[in-house]
């Protein structure tokens, strides 16, 4: 009698781990056949294009110099993702424009005075071919923000401003790095 007992709990158990097994294999299968990957380090540049040319973007605006930091920002993150290779005379060359510089407020004390300003930029972008004047990627509503602090010191709040600029830059450049890789 507690022999047969125990042969019912042994293929209990190797059930049980059958059954885990099964459940386990069949997620690793799944989840590696979705083309899962991390946004913007998998992904192919569109055109199988190498080298890249990267020229100051445009500045539409009022606000001056903001092209100074942006465009660097954009040829860093191409540089050191090392996806391709920014060169003067590339395959392709990505154009920016700087369409839109804009400060709005977004926050305030409960004397009604500002605390908190929100820098909004839009660009427009395009990636070509140079061989062919094909474009290969292009967004022309690209749109990003930063908030930061607004103090009584001008000089304070300025430089605020050109920090809250450098920052959005990169996060920008990192941001259109991943949609040309992602071709969205």
């Amino acid at each position: 009698m507690m022999k047969k007992s125990k042969i019912k709990n042994q293929k209990s158990k190797i059930l049980f781990w059958l059954f885990l097994f099964t459940i386990y294999y069949s997620l690793f299968t799944a989840l590696s056949g979705c083309g899962y990957h991390i946004a913007g380090k998998d992904g192919k540049f569109p055109g199988d294009i190498k080298t890249v040319s990267i020229p100051f973007f445009k500045n539409e605006t009022q606000k001056p110099d903001v092209e100074s930091v942006i465009t660097p920002a954009v040829v860093d993150e191409f540089v050191i993702s090392g996806i391709v290779k920014v060169v003067s005379n590339g395959e392709a060359t990505i154009s920016g424009t700087i369409k839109d510089y804009k400060l709005s407020p977004v926050s305030f004390n409960r004397n009604d005075l500002l605390q908190e300003y929100r820098l909004t930029i839009r660009l427009e972008l395009s990636l070509v071919r140079k061989s062919d004047g094909k474009i290969l990627w292009q967004d022309k509503n690209f749109t990003d923000y930063e908030d930061f602090r607004v103090t009584s010191d001008i000089t304070a709040t300025k430089t605020a401003e050109w920090e809250a600029l450098k920052k959005m830059a990169k996060d920008s450049a990192r941001l259109i790095k991943e949609r040309m890789l992602e071709d969205f």
